[in-house]
């Protein structure tokens, strides 16, 4: 019977910022504020992928109909 993983799938700092469509340095940032948790494998940051997908849950907000009629505000 095939074993299957239940380890987190973790991914480097610039594979977790293109998952989350923002740089790297943006990604420090939320990482710096305590906004998305990292994982420490030696020297190493990682981003457990379950914990980008939580953050991105977190942060959906509703649109309204203006704003999805009306564009982006100047």
């Amino acid at each position: 019977m095939p074993k299957t993983s239940i380890l987190p799938q973790l991914l480097s700092e610039r594979e977790g910022a293109k998952w989350l469509g923002i740089s790297p340095r943006t990604l420090w940032a939320l990482r710096d504020a305590g906004e998305i948790p990292i994982v420490r494998v030696g020297r190493l940051v990682k981003y457990d992928l379950d914990d980008l997908r939580a953050y991105v849950a977190a942060n959906k907000v509703a649109t309204t109909a203006h704003e999805n009629a009306g564009g982006a505000e100047r």
